[in-house]
């Protein structure tokens, strides 16, 4: 409860399994680390290092690209990009590359 409860907050990553070890929730990463007010962002570089602690392999963007995916790469995960647009319903295509990518 407390790790969720961490994690959770967005200064921490505003991340969560969704299936325990297994399928991980996480706003989507910024590709700089500070936005116009000098608030902190979270970037592929700081994700990463926490991925490989939660022994993360693939990342699945589903959102419309934000930073550079080799920024994820270059540590060693995989990356596939399934954009729908945001409140929408994804196509059966997207879906089922979805499922294909949780079976393997």
């Amino acid at each position: 409860m407390q790790e969720y409860e961490y994690y959770e907050k967005v200064e921490n990553g505003d991340l969560n399994w969704v299936i325990p070890n297994e399928v991980l929730a996480f706003m989507g990463p910024s590709g700089k680390s500070y936005d116009k007010n000098g608030s902190r962002l979270h970037t592929p570089d700081d994700y990463s290092k926490l991925f490989n602690a939660l022994n993360v392999e693939r990342v699945i963007r589903l959102n419309k690209p934000t930073y550079d995916k080799n920024r994820f790469e270059r540590f060693g995960f995989k990356v596939d990009d399934l954009y729908f647009i945001d409140g929408s319903t994804p196509s059966i295509e997207i879906i089922n590359d979805f499922i294909e990518f949780m079976e393997n």
